[in-house]
Order: C-alpha cells, then sequence, then structure tokens
C-alpha cells in the first residue's frame, strides 16, 4: 500500500536540525538532500545519505528516526527499522514513538503498542492527530483480543508453482476449484517494463489444478495482457467472464474493462458500463451468481470516506442501474476494498481497514438481510490466523464454503505479496450446502437442470445445473426451510419432490443423489402393458 505523507510531516522532514555534534556545512546538505528524498518517498537512495550520516553523529536521534522511516517503507526491510525507532525514543525524538508503537503492533507485542501510543498522546507539537492514534490503538488492542482466540482452520502457500519472489495477489478461482488466475510483478510480465518505483508491470498469470496438484502458472499473455498495467479482478464462477483493471497510457488512471471466453480463448476485453467506472479509481469487483449485478469498489465523491463497495444491477431493458453504495453497515471513513461476493448470491466477502481490523486490510464477511431495502449483517472479522497485523485482502472462497484463497505477506513466504490457501473445518456459510450427483439407473451422470421453488411451488427461488461430464451439483438453501425440487434432462422423465434443507448431524452440508428413469424405459413398459 502507498503511504502519503501529511503536510504537517512534509514541513517537519524540511526543518533541517541545527548545532549537531560534529555536523558541518556538508553534512547539513546531505541532510536536506535525505530529507528531500524521503519526503518523495525515494526511500531506498534516501536511505544511502542517511547510512553516510549515521557515524558523524550517533546520538542525533532525528537522523535515527529518519532512517527507520526508510527501512519502514522498503519491501522486506520493515524489521530493520526498529532499532532505528528505539534510538530514537531513545533520543525523546516525538514521532519515533508513534512509528515504534506501529513496529510493535506488527512484532505483535501489543502491550507495549498501546503503552506507545499513550506516551505519544501526551507529547506536544506531535504531526499525528488523536482521532488517528485512538484508532491505531483499537487496532492493537482488537489484535491482541483475536490472536488470543485463534480460529481452527489451515493455512498453507501456494508455493513457487504459483507464487514467485514478487509480489502475486488477487487470486480468482473457478467454482469447480481447477483454475485459478491471479495478478503478478514478476520478471519477464509483458513488455519487461518497471514502473517508477522498480517494480516490474503487472500482468495476469493463470494454474491449473490437476489430481490436487497446482501446474507452474503462466502468462495468460494478449489479449489480457498488454504493455500497461493488467490486473486480475472478479471472475464468473464457470470461468467464461472475467473483469481486468487496465491502466491507462499515462500509467495513472485506470478502468475495468470485461473480457469472455469463446471456444477457450479470451476476447479483447471490452471498456465496462460509466455506471462502474468514472473519474475516480475502480480497483475491484465481483460478478454476483447469474451476471445481472456486479459489486464494485470506488473512492468517488458521495461516499462514506476512503473507498467504498457500491452494487448495479442489470434493468429489465439490459441496461445497468445507477451505482447503489451499501451503507454505513459496510463503509467506514477508512477503506473497504475486493468484494467478493459468493455464489450463494447473499454472502459477501470483503477487506477493510476501517472496521475492528487486526492491521491494516483484514477480511470480513457479511450477508445481504433484505436486497430491496439494501440490508446488510454488521460486517463479521474472519478472525486469526487468516487475519493477521499486515494486509490479508482479495479473499475468495469456494461454492461449498470451505475452501478459500487471499493474498498475504507473511514472515514464511516466497517473496512480498503471496497467494495463500485456507482450508476451514466447516463451511463459512450461514446457509445449507446440498450437494449430490445426478445419474441413471446405471450410475452413468446426467446433465441436468434443478429448478428449485418454495413450498407452494409457486415462486422459483433458484435454478441449478450440474455438471456435464460428473452430473455433480450444489444447491445453496435455508437451513430448516421446505422447498419444491423438480429435475430435468433431455431423454429423461422429470422428477418432482419435496425437500427440507436439514442435515442428519447438525452440519450445514447435506447429501442428495438423484437418479432419473429414461423417458424409453418407460414407454417401452407401457406397450408390453398394453
Amino acid at each position: 500500500m502507498q503511504r502519503h505523507f501529511s503536510s504537517a510531516l512534509l514541513l517537519f522532514l524540511s526543518t533541517a536540525a541545527i548545532g549537531q555534534q560534529g555536523y558541518k556545512k556538508i553534512h547539513f546538505q546531505m541532510l536536506d538532500q535525505a530529507k528531500t528524498m524521503l519526503a518523495n518517498e525515494d526511500h531506498e537512495e534516501a536511505a544511502k545519505i542517511y547510512k553516510r550520516l549515521l557515524p558523524v553523529d550517533p546520538l542525533f536521534a532525528e537522523v535515527q528516526h529518519d532512517m527507520g522511516l526508510c527501512y519502514a517503507n522498503i519491501p522486506k526491510q520493515k524489521d530493520k527499522a526498529v532499532e532505528y525507532f528505539e534510538r530514537g525514543v531513545e533520543g525523546d525524538h516525538i514521532e519515533s514513538y508513534y512509528q515504534l508503537a506501529l513496529a510493535r503492533h506488527r512484532q505483535q507485542r501489543f502491550d507495549e503498542a498501546v503503552a506507545l501510543f499513550d506516551k505519544y498522546r501526551e507529547k506536544h507539537g506531535r504531526i499525528v492527530a488523536d482521532k488517528e492514534v485512538e484508532r491505531r490503538k483499537a487496532m492493537a488492542l482488537s489484535a491482541k483480543e483475536l490472536t488470543a482466540a485463534p480460529i481452527e482452520l489451515e493455512i498453507r502457500n501456494m508455493g513457487p508453482m504459483v507464487n514467485s519472489a514478487a509480489h502475486d495477489y488477487c487470486p480468482l478461482v473457478t467454482a469447480d476449484g481447477n483454475t485459478m488466475y491471479f495478478t503478478s510483478r514478476r520478471e519477464g510480465t509483458t513488455g519487461n517494463l518497471k514502473d517508477p518505483y522498480g517494480q516490474w508491470f503487472e500482468d495476469i498469470y493463470m494454474a491449473a489444478r490437476i489430481d490436487e496438484i497446482w501446474t507452474n502458472a503462466v502468462n495468460v499473455g494478449g489479449p489480457l495482457n498488454t504493455l500497461v498495467h493488467d490486473a486480475t479482478v472478479g471472475l464468473s464462477p464457470d470461468g467464461s467472464s472475467m473483469i481486468i483493471y487496465r491502466t491507462q497510457q499515462n500509467l495513472v488512471s485506470g478502468d475495468l474493462y470485461e473480457a469472455r471466453m469463446h471456444a477457450r480463448k479470451w476476447q479483447q476485453p471490452e471498456l465496462m458500463t460509466p455506471m462502474i467506472n468514472s473519474d475516480s479509481h475502480e480497483p475491484s469487483a465481483s460478478i454476483a451468481p447469474g451476471g445481472d449485478e456486479i459489486y464494485f469498489t470506488s473512492d468517488r465523491p458521495g461516499g462514506f470516506g476512503g473507498r467504498d463497495l457500491y452494487r448495479i444491477r442489470r434493468l429489465p431493458n439490459g441496461q445497468w442501474s445507477k451505482p447503489l453504495n451499501l451503507g454505513p453497515n459496510v463503509n467506514t471513513p477508512f477503506d473497504e476494498d475486493a468484494p467478493f461476493m459468493h455464489s450463494d448470491g447473499t454472502t459477501l466477502f470483503f477487506s477493510s481497514n476501517g472496521h475492528n481490523t487486526m492491521g491494516g486490510f483484514d477480511i470480513f464477511k457479511t450477508v445481504l438481510t433484505d436486497y430491496d431495502m439494501n440490508g446488510w449483517s454488521a460486517p463479521e472479522n474472519m478472525g486469526y490466523p487468516l487475519n493477521t497485523v499486515n494486509d490479508d485482502i482479495y479473499f475468495c472462497l469456494s461454492d461449498d464454503g470451505r475452501t478459500g484463497y487471499f493474498s498475504s505477506e507473511r514472515a514464511e513466504g516466497l517473496g512480498m505479496q503471496d497467494i495463500y490457501q485456507v482450508t476451514f473445518p466447516n463451511t463459512q456459510l450461514d446457509h445449507m450446502v446440498v450437494h449430490g450427483v445426478v445419474a441413471d439407473a446405471s450410475e452413468d451422470p446426467i446433465k441436468a437442470r434443478i429448478i428449485l421453488s418454495d413450498a407452494t411451488g409457486e415462486e422459483i427461488v433458484g435454478v441449478y445445473n450440474t455438471n456435464a461430464n460428473t452430473g455433480r451439483f450444489l444447491m445453496i438453501l435455508k437451513p430448516l426451510q421446505e422447498y419444491r425440487m423438480s429435475v430435468e434432462a433431455a431423454g429423461f422423465l422429470p422428477r418432482s419432490s419435496a425437500i427440507k434443507a436439514i442435515a442428519q448431524d447438525g452440519s450445514r452440508e447435506m447429501s442428495l443423489d438423484i437418479t432419473l428413469d429414461p423417458i424409453h424405459a418407460v414407454q417401452g413398459l407401457t406397450r408390453n402393458e398394453d
């Protein structure tokens, strides 16, 4: 995430030190140059100058602090910053108290972080406002609470077949769990170009799962990837439609595009509706089941602050509606990003640095409680160790709610951001998952359509198609709810029955296999009876 210095901090950085032990004119000139670089976020070059200044006066707390700022903003160097902030505190440099508190938070030394935030609050002439200090303190307390009550789950790094030494993030996985698209800034991206910060441009990569093993990721090439930044954003459950983010030639502004697959090949991405794309920044989106609704992120005016989550839906005339903000129950004065609407159509996962986060972005879950009134349940933090004191973002979840993928920067990672897989012991959905196979009497799979209605049979609540090769299906139902189910397939007699969403073992999963009779068998039986 980019860090931006406030105007007050820029003023602070530009204030030259006076009367430092051993400092001569050349040293003050070097210091001014280093501070300018630091203000311009050129951390690596600034660090080179500060290294030369440190021995001149080891007790110069301001230089110790600035050296810490450099390391805190250089990838994979944050741990080196701690000792310099410690020296800054020893020299009573005001801002070092705040920065050391942030560092102690990242080290999961939460009590020390809270104490340092409190000491910082007592200082006069500090830069960071009370409200932000209290927010950071609340993060440390939230992290302490969540870390003390870890959630049962398994997390594994996707390994060198998928991840690289560079940033790898925003995984998109098809509903069958066999194809993954993601964004990478590894060497070898299209055009072999780097941005002003020395990182390779973003490109889209793909990996396939064969016999439970993920293959080596490959660049998907054109037309998805171009000479500018191209990044994964959203994917339809069947993998036939993808939303990508692409920058303009100026590499500053960008828009969302939708690409469709035809004959197993991606077609040229098309610019999405202006109901989504605006003069503001729209970096993330998710295609809801059925394709008639899209959830997206925007920092456009009129929101609650920072990035907010919105949704649009396709109207009866085929046009898209105006964007609807998801409201204050979901959005905060800070940033909400990376929405993922699950295939159940009601469970929305997203990342936020404004709710009860452990630090940075955490992954949250909310449920659509009233579609017409835009009602959402209170967002629930998905807990530790899925969430950490670093950024945890771009989460997606399998149909059954048990397997997820997300991006995070962790000590055991292969590079910067890596892609991880998380396996939950139980479904993370607040619904009943009904799965099974539609087959004939010989147990050969059937391509069928399942129509689910309410108990009266008057209102259709869902239409599901089985896998043409395996006959498998998966339905998302409300627990204890009664339904009418109709199963149809070419060449077979339709079958209707009542179904109640309840599992004998009290779990959220229910197995249901369905056998259909061929039409010719019944016709033959009728002729014999005649």
